[in-house]
């Protein structure tokens, strides 16, 4: 029964591109293409993506959509598939109560509707689940904001159907509905809410890029099909409790009083600009606004966004042939605004939605090319230190909402994987990985008999490298008398300490195996490690 198990998996394994691990035949993680290789400049930390298909024809996904962790080589860390389930987006890491922590929204997306039900799951340093978050009171999560603040609260995104008369915005007597976007700061432990705000409380739809449809979505004509005029797809806070939101379909950024939810500034928009903004720094549809710094005074803020620059709702505001980072400066006693740095998107990308801007402690920045499936880490002074795209070049349309750069210590709850093959000429080859474990340093192979778990051997030891480690050790004996034996891998850390061991596995025949090895160049024997000639 076990070999046929092992021969289904072989069959699936040989038609497909991403079997890519023998001890995790059952993974198949996004490959991700580096087309500019990170360097001694680059920001240490792994890389935090979920990517999946851009959900329009002619979309190449990954095989298994899920949050993933990456080494900067492309190497996998940690697959999140199982870990999360639906579709999961906004994946990295978040202080909370001073602990680094996953999260993730996972739930469901109406795409043609831009809308996201389902709420953020918390995960610790062990892959395991201690919180989940709900918007509060009878509200729905959406998907576009899970920021931490203070590590204790969160602001969350929410999506508000209400009726209202839209005969000023073109609408007949039947278009009645319209989308208040708003969002809610709750307490992560308690669930309680803090404070929340609503578009169609303070900001008229008349200025929206998002025009009134006719039929259809974004038509009005049902609480299904209401007019999302605004969409808030960031959210942050400052040093005085007041919030700082940005708005897709407005082009608009907002400063939100956090006592009364008035409108303190907004920068851009068709109307209403507080502040003068030069022609090479006008913005559209724009993603992950941030604040990085409020002056003494509060008369100088600086805040960092990506400037999508086109929008697929209405490509006729395109404001840039080309996406851009930017780092920008308020002057709020001149009303100007000025550039600290802009970096555009390699290869030409426009991003017509999702993406996010991340500033890291060295100086560089890192960035998210969203719909456009691509990260480019940048220098300060927006040399190209790092790029790679998604699962695909740049015209497979796979995509990230978010990723983001972070260091992150991961111990994995999981068992060490392991699987042991008898070759042709008679090595012992055993594949070991263990998913999400950023700590082993060195594998050690031991063999012991089957089913007893007596130790009969220490098959040696493997300096850990890559997801996999391979390990070859010369044995003699027939298929036979090796099926009687099992091998177990442990699991040893920088300090030589036991941090993990694998279940014993029965060494089996590799000829189910060899055709596909055969085209695998990284599964082909490179070394053997002589522990003796052991006769069974």
């Amino acid at each position: 029964m076990i070999l046929n198990g092992i021969i289904w998996s072989s069959v699936i394994g040989l038609a497909s591109a991403d079997w890519q691990f023998l001890s995790r035949p059952d993974l198949a993680p996004p490959k991700l293409n580096i087309t500019v290789p990170a360097s001694l400049q680059t920001e240490s930390g792994y890389i935090f993506l979920s990517p999946k298909a851009a959900g329009f024809e002619g979309s190449v996904g990954p095989e298994q959509p899920a949050p993933y962790i990456f080494r900067d080589d492309g190497d996998l860390i940690w697959s999140g598939v199982g870990y999360y389930c639906g579709y999961v987006i906004d994946f990295g890491v978040v202080s909370l109560n001073d602990t680094p922590v996953l999260r993730a929204f996972q739930g469901s997306i109406d795409g043609v509707h831009v809308r996201m039900t389902g709420h953020h799951a918390i995960l610790d340093n062990r892959y395991q689940l201690i919180r989940t978050v709900k918007a509060a009171s009878h509200r729905l999560a959406s998907g576009h904001e899970f920021n931490v603040i203070d590590g204790r609260s969160a602001l969350i995104e929410i999506r508000l159907p209400v009726l209202t008369n839209l005969s000023a915005y073109g609408g007949d007597e039947e278009q009645q509905w319209i989308v208040s976007s708003g969002f809610q700061e709750v307490n992560i432990q308690t669930g309680e809410l803090i404070f929340e705000w609503y578009s169609f409380d303070h900001v008229s739809p008349e200025y929206s890029h998002l025009r009134l449809k006719s039929d259809g979505p974004y038509s009005g004509r049902s609480a299904f099909d209401a007019w999302g005029y605004f969409l808030i797809n960031s959210i942050d806070k400052d040093d005085e409790g007041n919030y700082l939101i940005s708005s897709r379909f407005y082009s608009a950024i907002f400063k939100i009083n956090g006592t009364n939810g008035e409108i303190i500034w907004q920068l851009g928009g068709l109307n209403g600009s507080d502040f003068h903004i030069p022609a090479h720094l006008k913005f559209s549809f724009q993603h992950d606004v941030r604040l990085h710094y409020r002056s003494p005074d509060g008369s100088i803020e600086r805040i960092s966004f990506l400037d999508n620059s086109n929008g697929d709702a209405q490509p006729d505001h395109l404001t840039s042939i080309v996406s851009r980072a930017r780092y920008i400066e308020l002057d709020h006693n001149a009303k100007t605004v000025s550039e600290l740095w802009t970096h555009v998107a390699p290869d030409g990308l426009i991003v017509t939605s999702q993406g996010n801007v991340q500033l890291l402690p060295n100086g560089n920045s890192f960035t998210n090319w969203g719909q456009a499936g691509a990260v480019t880490e940048f220098s300060f002074e927006g040399n190209v230190l790092f790029h790679a795209y998604l699962d695909s070049g740049p015209n497979r349309f796979a995509q990230s909402y978010r990723g983001f750069r972070s260091n992150w210590t991961g111990i994995s709850s999981e068992d060490p994987a392991v699987l042991a093959l008898r070759r042709e000429d008679g090595t012992v080859s055993a594949w070991v990985s263990w998913n999400g474990d950023t700590e082993t340093k060195t594998w050690r192979f031991h063999l012991q008999e089957y089913p007893s778990g007596l130790n009969i051997d220490f098959l040696g030891a493997q300096a850990r490298k890559r997801f996999e480690t391979r390990h070859d050790t010369s044995i003699n004996g027939s298929l036979e008398a090796l099926q009687k034996y099992s091998v177990v891998a442990e699991a040893l850390n920088l300090d030589g300490e036991t941090i993990g061991r694998s279940r014993p596995v029965r060494i089996q025949d590799d000829t189910p195996y060899r055709a596909h090895m055969a085209r695998h160049e990284h599964w082909k024997p490179r070394m053997k490690y002589q522990q003796g000639r052991m006769e069974l």
